[in-house]
């Protein structure tokens, strides 16, 4: 789905939202709202508003004195998260994950057989997968070995970003101005504990798979500023934050 699409079914939702009564919201809109702050004045007003587009949050509902960050996914979304690596593998280290492991991280994500992307053949995802196989395979069991360490994955990458200014989200929304689903950030910490993920093969952490944002297998690298950054994405994320909002309590 291009950009703009997402940016414009934003528009629409905060437009429905901002400066209206409680009993002037469509029933999609009513019930986003009352799962968010639960019992409604119908003669009240809700304000919405966008937000920096660099952060999580991409507007704010506010109800009376209450607020809460809304971080908007439509289409076929997946993607919740891009940094740098080098970044990452510093907040990686930060949460003492051993630099075996960060060492592997380093060689899936250039797939070139060094950790600097500085070898002469980058390598396709299954070639890299069956060079790194083991290592992969260890990787996996101490990434996701605490739970409280996934959380702190997963904060940065779906709910705060990089950087510690963020306004941080308080529940995805997933969907257009007429239908959509919601998920707190309390539903989704409650379903990783619920949950595990070791059926996931890909190198992940929690329900996050890992990979880079252009590797550029048998061709020019065009910008290398997306060789250098990695992507976390969610698979099925609009059929988990279905699944998520039906099962745990907001």
């Amino acid at each position: 789905m291009p950009m703009n699409d997402g940016l414009l079914r934003e528009d629409e939702v905060v437009f429905d939202l901002n400066n209206r009564k409680i009993k002037d919201l469509s029933n999609n809109m009513h019930t986003l709202v009352r799962n968010l702050f639960g019992v409604l004045d119908e003669e009240n007003y809700i304000k919405c508003y966008k937000v920096d587009d660099s952060f999580k949050t991409d507007f704010v509902i506010e109800y009376g004195d209450d607020k809460r960050n809304i971080s908007m996914k439509s289409g076929r979304a997946e993607i919740v998260h891009n940094e740098i690596l080098a970044n990452f593998i510093e907040f990686l280290r930060g949460l003492g994950i051993s630099e075996k492991t960060l060492e592997t991280i380093k060689l899936y994500h250039y797939g070139d057989g060094t950790t600097d992307g500085s070898g002469q053949k980058r390598l396709g995802y299954k070639d890299v997968v069956n060079m790194l196989g083991d290592r992969i395979k260890e990787a996996n069991s101490e990434l996701n070995a605490s739970l409280t360490f996934v959380e702190k994955v997963v904060k940065r990458c779906v709910f705060k970003g990089s950087y510690e200014e963020n306004l941080e989200a308080d529940a995805i929304y997933f969907g257009d101005r007429n239908y959509g689903i919601m998920a707190t950030k309390r539903q989704i910490m409650k379903h990783l504990s619920k949950r595990g993920f070791d059926f996931y093969n890909n190198l992940h952490i929690g329900p996050l798979l890992l990979r880079p944002d252009a590797r550029y297998v048998d061709r020019d690298i065009n910008y290398e500023r997306k060789r250098q950054r990695i992507v976390a994405y969610w698979p099925h994320l609009n059929a988990d934050i279905d699944f998520i909002s039906r099962h745990y309590n907001y």
